[in-house]
Parts: C-alpha cells; sequence; structure tokens
C-alpha cells in the first residue's frame, strides 16, 4: 500500500514538464554527487607538514589583509561596493524588457514555466526559476534585487579569495575590473539575465576546484559538482565551457610533463577523477538537450538574432576586447607549452580554453549581446590579470609598456560601454515609468468604454513589454492575465500587424490592427522605438503634446555620437546607428 502511495505521487508529479525535469534533474545531480564521493575516496588528512604550511600561509594573509595598506584597500572596495549597489537600484522599475515575466506571472501569483521550449529552440530550465521562490516573499523591486546583490557580494568575495598568489591590492583591482565591464555590470544589474547565476556558479566552481586542488577532500568535490550542474541548466553555452575547462585540464594533465607522449596514467589522479566527473555532466547535458529539442531542432531564437560574421567580429571588438585579448593569450601559451617552454597550470589553463570555447561559439551562431560575454570577460580578467601581474618585474620595458597601454584601453573601452549600458538602460526604465503615469493618470479620468492607445513605431514586442507594465500598475489591458474580464480596459493599436492577434504570441496581451490614429487616442511614442525625430515629429505636432521624455542626465553632442559608433541599442547590436532622438519618449492626445 505503501508502494502504491508513493507511486501515485511519482505519477502525478511526472505527469508536468516542470515535475519531469526536476525529477531527471534531481537523479542526476545526486548521482554525480554520489560518483565523485565514491571517484574521489575518502578525505585525505593532511600530513602535520601540510596542516603546518597551510596555518603559515593563513597567519600571512591576515597579516597581510592588516597592514595599513591592505585596510585602506578594503575601505575603498566597500566604498565601490556600496555605490554599485546603489547605482544598480536607482530608478528600478518592472519597466524593463523581458520583466513581463513578473508583471504577467509572478507577480499576479503564477509562477514562471520552464524555459523549455522546442519551438524557439531555448533550452535553460533553470533560469528565473528563483523568482517562483521570491514571489513569496515580496512583491517589491527592491525585494526582487536582494538574491542578485546577495549573490553579487558572494561573488566578489570568491574573486578576493581566489587566487592566493596574488596581493590583496592586485587581487581589489582585477576584482573591481571584473565588476566594471559591461557583460558582468549588466548581468548584475537587471533581473532577467540568466548570466547572472552562470558567473555566480562558475565562481562557486572554480572556488571549489580549487579548494580541491590543495585538500582533496569529498566536500569540495561534491561542491564543484553541485555547482557545474546548476550552472549549466541556466545558460544553453554554459556546457560547452564546462567541457572546455574539464577536458583542457584533462588534456593538460595527461601532457603535462618535458617530453613527447601521453602518461595515461593521470586519467586516475583524484584530480582527474574529478574532471571526469564535470565532463560527464556536460556530456549528460547535451544528451538531455538533443532528446527534448531533436537531433535537428528548431533553433529560430538564434537564427532571428544571428548577424553576418564580419558584423559580429567588429561588434565584439568595439565592445569587448577582453575577449579577444583571452584568445590571443591562451594561443601564446598553448605556444609555449607545447615547446616545453612553460608548465601549465591546469586551474588557470583549463578556465581559459573553457573560455575561449564559450566565445568561439558565440561567434559561430552569430550572435551579439553585450552580456552574452560576461563568463568569457571573467575568465579575461582573471587569467590575464594574473599573468600580468606576477609576471610584471621579470617583463621587458617595452613589454610594460605595451601592456600598460593595453590596460588603458581595456579600462576605457570597459567604462565607456558601461556608462553607455547603464544610460541607457536606466532611461529606457525611467521613459517607461513616467509614460506608464501619463497614460495611468489618462486611463483614471477617461469617461468613454475603451481607452485607445496608437504605437505608430513600436513593434508587438515592445508593446506587449509596455502593456504588461501599465497591468502592473493596475491599468487593465485587454488580454493580460486576470484583467481579460475587466470593463473599459486599454485597448492597443498598432500598423505593425496585418490582423488583430496577440501581440507575441506566447502572452495573451493583444494587438489591433489599425492604419493611423484616430481621435481621442494617445499617440505613445516609447524611448526605444527607432523612429528619426522627424517621424516623431509628425505625431507629436499634430495632437495636444501631454508629457515628453528627455534622458537624463543630458550628454554632450560629442558623446552622443561617440555612443552611435558602437551600433548598440538596448544591449543588442545593430547595423545602424541610434536615431537622432534616442531614448526620449512622448504621449499625444490625438484630434
Amino acid at each position: 500500500m505503501l508502494m502504491s502511495f508513493f507511486q501515485q505521487i511519482f505519477t502525478a508529479v511526472y505527469a508536468s514538464q516542470t515535475g519531469q525535469f526536476l525529477l531527471i534533474w534531481i537523479t542526476i545531480t545526486t548521482a554525480a554527487a554520489i560518483c565523485v564521493a565514491i571517484a574521489v575516496g575518502q578525505v585525505v588528512t593532511p600530513s602535520s607538514q601540510k596542516a603546518t604550511q597551510r596555518t603559515i600561509n593563513l597567519i600571512m594573509t591576515w597579516r597581510q589583509v592588516g597592514t595599513p595598506r591592505a585596510v585602506v584597500t578594503l575601505a575603498l572596495l566597500a566604498a565601490f561596493l556600496v555605490c554599485y549597489i546603489a547605482i544598480t537600484l536607482v530608478w528600478e522599475d518592472f519597466a524593463y524588457f523581458d520583466n513581463e515575466y513578473f508583471t504577467l506571472h509572478t507577480l499576479q501569483g503564477h509562477n514562471i514555466s520552464l524555459r523549455i521550449h522546442p519551438g524557439s529552440g531555448r533550452f535553460f530550465p533553470l533560469g528565473f526559476m528563483e523568482f517562483n521562490l521570491i514571489r513569496h516573499f515580496t512583491d517589491t523591486n527592491i525585494g526582487y534585487h536582494v538574491l542578485p546583490i546577495a549573490q553579487l557580494l558572494i561573488f566578489f568575495c570568491i574573486l578576493l579569495i581566489l587566487d592566493a598568489e596574488l596581493g590583496i591590492t592586485a587581487r581589489a583591482a582585477l576584482a573591481v575590473l571584473a565588476l566594471l565591464t559591461p557583460s558582468i555590470l549588466t548581468s548584475f544589474g537587471g533581473l532577467i539575465f540568466p548570466e547572472r547565476n552562470f558567473l555566480f556558479f562558475l565562481a562557486c566552481l572554480v572556488l571549489s576546484v580549487r579548494y580541491f586542488e590543495q585538500s582533496p577532500s569529498i566536500a569540495w568535490a561534491v561542491a564543484a559538482v553541485v555547482s557545474a550542474q546548476i550552472m549549466i541548466y541556466n545558460q544553453e553555452t554554459a556546457p560547452l565551457l564546462l567541457l572546455g575547462f574539464a577536458t583542457g585540464r584533462l588534456i593538460l594533465r595527461c601532457r603535462n610533463g618535458h617530453h613527447a607522449g601521453w602518461d595515461h596514467a593521470r586519467l586516475w589522479d583524484k584530480e582527474s577523477r574529478l574532471d571526469l566527473c564535470l565532463a560527464s555532466l556536460g556530456v549528460l547535458f547535451l544528451l538531455y538537450y538533443f532528446a527534448v529539442m531533436g537531433i535537428h531542432g528548431n533553433i529560430n531564437y538564434a537564427v532571428t538574432a544571428r548577424q553576418p560574421l564580419a558584423e559580429i567580429i567588429l561588434a565584439y571588438l568595439r565592445v569587448d576586447l577582453l575577449a579577444w585579448l583571452l584568445v590571443a593569450f591562451v594561443l601564446g601559451r598553448i605556444y609555449l607549452i607545447l615547446r616545453h617552454r612553460m608548465a601549465p597550470l591546469l586551474l588557470w589553463d583549463g578556465l581559459a580554453l573553457g573560455g575561449v570555447v564559450c566565445f568561439l561559439a558565440f561567434l559561430y551562431l552569430g550572435m551579439f549581446s553585450i552580456y552574452y560575454l560576461a563568463p568569457v570577460d571573467l575568465i579575461a580578467v582573471l587569467y590575464v590579470g594574473r599573468f600580468t601581474v606576477l609576471s610584471w618585474k621579470k617583463t621587458r620595458s617595452w613589454g610594460k609598456t605595451a601592456a600598460a597601454l593595453l590596460a588603458i584601453l581595456v579600462v576605457l573601452q570597459d567604462v565607456t560601454v558601461s556608462a553607455f549600458a547603464e544610460f541607457e538602460r536606466k532611461n529606457y526604465i525611467r521613459g517607461r515609468v513616467e509614460i506608464a503615469a501619463v497614460v495611468e493618470t489618462q486611463y483614471r479620468n477617461y469617461t468613454g468604454n475603451d481607452l485607445r492607445l496608437f504605437f505608430p513605431f513600436s513593434t508587438p514586442y515592445q508593446i506587449m513589454e509596455f502593456a504588461s507594465y501599465l497591468n502592473y500598475r493596475g491599468v487593465p489591458v485587454e488580454g493580460a492575465v486576470d484583467k481579460a474580464g475587466d470593463v473599459n480596459s486599454v485597448v492597443l493599436t498598432t500598423r505593425a500587424i496585418a490582423k488583430d492577434c496577440p501581440c507575441a504570441e506566447w502572452e495573451e496581451i493583444r494587438c489591433h490592427a489599425v492604419s493611423g490614429a484616430a481621435p481621442g487616442d494617445l499617440v505613445v511614442v516609447l524611448p526605444d522605438d527607432r523612429a528619426s525625430l522627424a517621424e516623431a515629429s509628425v505625431y507629436r505636432e499634430r495632437g495636444e503634446l501631454l508629457f515628453f521624455y528627455q534622458p537624463r542626465p543630458p550628454i554632450p553632442h560629442w558623446l552622443h555620437s561617440l555612443f552611435d559608433s558602437l551600433h548598440i541599442y538596448t544591449t543588442r547590436y545593430t547595423p545602424k546607428t541610434n536615431p537622432d532622438r534616442w531614448m526620449d519618449g512622448s504621449v499625444t492626445a490625438w484630434k
């Protein structure tokens, strides 16, 4: 009878897609943890000499932290993190792109579904699943940011303790540089970027492997496996990085010698067993992926986002020299290792190989966004930075000059692009929030049956996003979840579709096809619309301008031209320059 009861529970759970995935994922994770525990054996008790040396290292570390220079460094880091978090929270609201996951789902009491979509080729099942838990405790934007901020602080602490060979000042400088890179800043700044969890669990994985190498214990091996298992189901390219990392370490370990040939006996080292377990997780992910998505599955998402290779290379050169620097540095290291002029460092060289594999995957797919290469940039900062610092005293004067110039160029690029990304993101949010407030006021004072909004330039996807935010503010939008039966709802109209239909096929919010604005309509120009100032002025001048949004703070024209040269728009690459009314918006009552 008891077995029948458990069988009924198992059948009920497995009947849903979520239940199927969780059972499979938990089974794989548990089996991997057991296997790695058996593979690495019992906890190795360090000898008294190793324990003494470790105690000495710990005392030296605390002495280093206790120096006046280190105290000043840590105080500056604390101030930096406070400012970083403040910038993250200022002007935040659920008005950014893809925030309909919250406004139409978690904030309405519904869970976000698993990110398994064979029709579009997306497969990152654990993406955004943390918000299904968070929704039970808070419904505020700041509350939703508590977990990302906690992850940021832990992530930063890991970067500070990861590489004991560097001084505290060097580690702090590299950690700050990592957080200032556009990809990492964007990943931790917004709620909807799966790269945040990718970064966090990648850092946990590297820390676990690092400590396992120092003390091959079961606990660190299991921590590495669990971190990897969470990481690879949060972003599709994560398994490629993991496979590059694990197989790269295995190859370098078996070739780690002064003579040609392979030392296959090294495959049975405890470190190799851990790497084999990590590589197996990557292979199991691929098998699971193809079982769900099909061998020749639909990859509409990648096809839609694909750009010509030459344009993608140019785009990443404009905004991410770190990725290219990593590739050049790895090629140089591999050459020296193959010529037996340099011994490989399994953790760092394996990590760099994984980063290069991840970068090449995005080049092959022809996909660009500011935040896609966040893990690659993290590896580049740690890898290139540590070798530059450790070899600085031995470097010739011309080499120091070249390294310093290159470092200045990278920092300038990171600061410039990060400033652009934050300026755009904050004005994207603020502009939509203020436009929504005007629409809400007009709706409250409206005496007719339905208030019509006309979007002359927005895509149906943009309209759906804005409408979902309106619905969140209490303005019922036709077709929105839990608002479909309300009277006097807001009707959305546009010229961008041929017939009435959902604005986005995965949501119920409806758009109506019209040829133009009708008297009484509110004409809405959103900050992210691609229209020029002349095109927008046609609608602003033929009606009563109720509201006009200008980006803040104002920027000089020459800086506007610099941003145009980046060819980035709302974190994505575009072959066109930004419109001359970049980031402004308006609401006009049509007459």
